[in-house]
């Protein structure tokens, strides 16, 4: 219905480029010199996408004229949406607004965006209290017509209004008329803005990768210290609760695990533990290199391990899982599947609702680990 549209794909692109570096966006502009300017980015990216998405359906040829004028008023609204969005994330990313002074679309004695703002206000914004006839700031009060098509009124364009003047000595009515070519143009221009946005964070990204390359790690004879480090960093390159903290956070629990348990399961769970320094020194590198992948660590099926001699034992597995790291899971409902795990051999018989959590943890994928090797 509206051919005054703009193009998806640089939106999809910029919601891209926003998709994979949000791990370094989120980090670095959650807290911005003391402001929280992610929410601005989210809510930028989703009015843009409101407007462009919901531009084609603007109907600007319906039969009734009045529905067609507040329509028209839609179309402008929309496009100033778009041109908020677009200021904004310049102030975000810090770049500069180059189409400030511009005036190269409306051709008028004011900036472009002055120029917008005298259309937005004229058809609809807030016509019935003006301060600008011309876009020129005066001390009269002026006030709009409603708007129509441009046949009805013989001026150039394709909808105007007649502005009146609460000075009588003003000659009036003023005829004001806008060109949807125009406004479309206009904000053609500043919605483009987002390839050079797009650029520059990942721009942005990749200055911090080569910062945080040269910054070396701290190292420790430790374990649990060396992983206490690593977390600290994770927060720092990737973000409070992202990136590798599950793992290492799992690994911190495991190392310091109480080992309340008979000799036997203590010998397996020593070569347990130390089958996961393999997995300490891959997440140091991974963090050290700022690389970020499923790839950069190749052991950590070692906590996440799922052996194919249970397959049966699945949902079972996946209770206990759930038991031990959801804290709002209702404890009662384990000891089935407890039992279901003991029956087959793969948790000792004395274990129990009653067994330390971490204990629970480091049996269980001790067992898993053990007979994952098996097969």
């Amino acid at each position: 219905m509206n051919s005054y549209i703009l193009d998806n794909s640089l939106l999809e692109e910029f919601k891209q480029a926003l998709s994979d570096h949000d791990d370094f966006l989120i980090n670095t502009y959650s807290n911005y010199n003391g402001k929280n300017l992610w929410s601005l980015i989210c809510s930028a990216k989703d009015w843009l996408s409101v407007s462009v998405n919901g531009l084609p359906y603007i109907d600007l040829t319906h039969a009734h004229d009045d529905f067609r004028s507040l329509n028209v008023l839609q179309l402008i609204m929309t496009y100033d949406i778009v041109l908020q969005s677009i200021e904004q994330l310049l102030r975000v990313f810090e770049m500069e607004y180059t189409l400030k002074n511009d005036s190269s679309v409306f051709n008028a004695a004011i900036p472009d965006d002055a120029y917008f703002a005298q259309i937005r206000a004229c058809f609809g914004a807030h016509p019935v209290d003006l301060r600008i006839a011309d876009g020129t700031k005066t001390t009269n009060k002026y006030f709009a017509s409603w708007s129509s098509d441009i046949s009805n009124s013989g001026d150039n364009g394709d909808y105007s209004v007649f502005l009146y003047s609460n000075n009588p000595n003003v000659v009036q009515p003023i005829s004001f008329s806008m060109s949807f070519a125009n406004i479309h143009e206009f904000i053609v221009k500043r919605y483009s803005l987002l390839t050079s946005m797009i650029s520059v964070i990942k721009k942005k990204n990749g200055i911090f990768i080569e910062d945080q390359r040269l910054q070396e790690i701290g190292h420790s004879s430790d374990v649990v210290e060396q992983l206490q480090i690593l977390i600290r960093e994770n927060s720092i390159r990737i973000g409070e609760g992202e990136g590798y903290h599950y793992d290492i956070q799992t690994l911190i629990e495991l190392f310091t695990a109480p080992q309340e348990f008979p000799e036997r399961e203590r010998q397996e769970a020593d070569q347990y533990l130390n089958s996961l320094h393999l997995l300490v020194n891959e997440l140091y590198d991974a963090l050290q290199s700022m690389t970020f992948s499923e790839n950069a660590v190749t052991q950590g099926h070692l906590i996440h391990s799922r052996s194919p001699k249970f397959k049966g034992l699945n949902y079972d597995l996946e209770k206990v899982f759930e038991y031990l790291n959801n804290p709002y899971f209702r404890a009662d409902r384990v000891d089935y599947h407890l039992r279901r795990l003991i029956s087959e051999g793969l948790l000792p018989s004395y274990v129990s609702r009653q067994t330390d959590k971490l204990d629970l943890h480091l049996l269980l994928l001790a067992r898993l680990t053990v007979n994952e090797k098996k097969h």
